[in-house]
């Protein structure tokens, strides 16, 4: 064994001491911490700021090693049983610690308690666990999600509530289906479904919604929101735009997924007598990076997702580390372990995510066939980032008839010049919501629509319909005419 094979891991699930301390708080924190995490080892006999191969005395070894071994396990609670080898390097021996992956979460230091001994790793780092990690360790604990408890204390649900979001969910999954025989196949959901989900408990004769429901529908978790920025440059210096979306979490992730469209490049091919967009990049893979964000990010912690535009790349940031035993490797090669299990039901059934773990190991194989650079994965202070990295000037992807690149801020409606039609031409419809759509269609047909209508249309509160139509003509699609009760909206 050399220090290269020690280090051929991940850095941040290793630890190395030069010696065994006197005092073995001083290591056994982060014992605690590899157990409430991926796990890892800690190596003794290795100098931790220049890797240099210091050793263990060779006649001391065993009894270290046994010292080590109960020290562990007389400190901890839950008990962590450690494994404890001996490694030769460079001619000089060193221990291994071994923690493994614990199911009993949370682990913590006997002496100081469940709220002050538990302990996590966070960027290489050893920390105490905050409140909401540590609850989170609690529900991993007992194998619950915190989608699939009871939102106490709101009341219970009516049928028509039940019914409501079944049909909303239906609905969704039809409009959202490759094919119309597809769409045949999905079959409409029942209270039993949402019961089986986890979005309902029965208790009594009575059903009461759990997170997952909420989510779906009020949202009444301040924290559960999309902030969507554009930024100058490539840091955080310097704002262009800058939005958050509240409601639904599904019509959130509509919302910010547009949001990255408006803001980023787009050219133009023509086909025929139509104008389609091609983005610089893959869209498929920015709605699968929010989507991921929406169903994978802890809801216990108090920050909200954050989708980001730099010049160079294209950032989303996920609250909450990876779940369970989760590491880097594994979810490039799309190991998954779901931490919100009713939203990863709900979000396959709607046709906004395929199976399980599938949609890192896509967006890596999907750029790398575009000729982009691979997607960047980090932990970063409590929070799960990845990168999709724009095109730079030495890399080119795609075919464009059009080279020259146009805003989808500015470019919506185009007409048939060559044959001199004045029919208006609607861009890129696929890329627009279902919502959207449904708008556009009535506006085509009747030349103008109400906030009125919106609500009718899309079955929807004054409040959600106002909302939309401001988003469109944001967009550019749209533009409102009037005052007050009298306005209308027209085709921009």
């Amino acid at each position: 064994m050399t220090v290269k094979n020690i280090l051929s891991g991940e850095s941040e699930y290793i630890e190395f001491k030069q010696e065994v301390p006197k005092k073995s708080e001083v290591y056994m924190k982060t014992v605690v911490a590899f157990a409430n995490g991926s796990g890892g080892k800690i190596v003794f006999g290795v100098e931790d700021s220049t890797f240099k191969v210091v050793g263990i005395n060779q006649e001391d070894a065993f009894s270290i090693m046994d010292g080590i071994t109960s020290a562990i396990c007389d400190s901890c609670t839950p008990m962590i049983a450690p494994i404890v080898t001996l490694a030769s390097v460079e001619e000089k021996i060193l221990i291994v610690v071994n923690i493994m992956p614990g199911s009993q979460r949370p682990y913590y230091l006997t002496a100081k308690g469940k709220e002050n001994g538990t302990y996590i790793r966070v960027s290489g780092t050893t920390r105490p666990a905050d409140s909401f990690v540590l609850k989170e360790l609690e529900f991993e604990g007992v194998n619950r999600c915190f989608d699939q408890t009871y939102a106490a204390p709101v009341e219970s649900v009516t049928e028509d509530e039940i019914n409501c979001l079944c049909n909303k969910m239906y609905q969704y999954a039809v409009e959202h289906c490759r094919s119309e025989e597809t769409a045949e196949r999905i079959h409409r959901l029942t209270k039993q479904s949402l019961l089986s989900w986890g979005f309902l408990v029965k208790r009594g004769d009575n059903y009461f919604p759990t997170n997952a429901f909420l989510l779906m529908t009020c949202n009444l978790l301040p924290q559960a929101t999309i902030q969507c920025a554009v930024f100058k440059g490539t840091d955080r210096d310097v704002f262009i735009d800058r939005r958050e979306y509240d409601g639904d979490i599904v019509t959130q992730l509509d919302a910010a997924y547009e949001y990255v469209l408006r803001n980023i490049n787009m050219s133009s091919e023509i086909n025929g007598l139509y104008r389609t967009d091609v983005y610089e990049l893959p869209t498929d893979c920015i709605r699968e990076m929010i989507c991921n964000a929406v169903v994978h990010r802890s809801y216990l912690h108090p920050s909200s997702i954050q989708v980001a535009v730099y010049d160079d790349r294209v950032e989303v940031t996920s609250p909450g580390m990876l779940f369970g035993s989760l590491r880097l490797k594994d979810i490039r090669e799309g190991i998954s372990i779901p931490r919100n299990r009713a939203l990863v039901y709900a979000f396959t059934y709607m046709n906004i995510m395929e199976h399980w773990g599938s949609g890192i190991p896509r967006i890596i194989r999907r750029c790398k066939e575009l000729g982009l650079e691979e997607p960047e994965l980090v932990e970063i202070a409590g929070s799960f980032r990845i990168n999709l990295f724009r095109f730079s000037d030495k890399t080119r992807v795609g075919k464009s008839t059009d080279k020259t690149v146009e805003s989808t801020e500015k470019v919506r409606i185009s007409t048939d010049k060559a044959t001199g039609s004045t029919e208006k031409v609607r861009i890129s419809t696929d890329k627009l919501s279902a919502s959207h759509k449904k708008i556009i269609r009535y506006i085509e047909e009747r030349g103008v629509i109400t906030n009125k209508e919106v609500q009718n249309l899309l079955n929807v509160k004054d409040s959600r319909a106002l909302k939309v139509l401001r988003e469109m003509v944001d967009a550019g699609i749209l533009k409102k005419e009037g005052k007050l009760r009298g306005s209308y909206y027209k085709l921009k």
